[in-house]
């Protein structure tokens, strides 16, 4: 018999979500803070298509505006408009 261990890294236990913005993936995970109960963050991913949002990704991003939002929605749907900016960085 073969056991598999499931992946147990921080970033294998987030909740990630993801999108094809101009051929990449942009990959988001709304982040919980600890310090501050009721507030989310967020963390960005941007990988080729088809990569695992698990995986360790050359361009990563965290939320870099110092904001913190009031929902898990609003943390993701910050976090994609992050990773569209660090895309059409990329591609100017």
């Amino acid at each position: 018999m073969k056991i598999v261990s499931a992946d147990t890294t921080p970033a294998a236990q987030q909740d990630w979500q993801t999108e094809v913005y101009k051929g990449v993936d942009v990959h988001v995970s709304a982040l919980p803070h600890a310090d501050k109960p009721g507030q989310w963050d967020y963390t960005v991913r941007v990988s080729e298509p088809g990569a695992d949002s698990s995986a360790e990704s050359e361009l990563a991003a965290e939320s870099g505006d110092d904001a913190d939002y009031a929902t898990k929605a609003e943390a993701v749907e910050a976090g994609f408009v992050k990773g569209y900016s660090l895309v059409d960085a990329l591609n100017s």
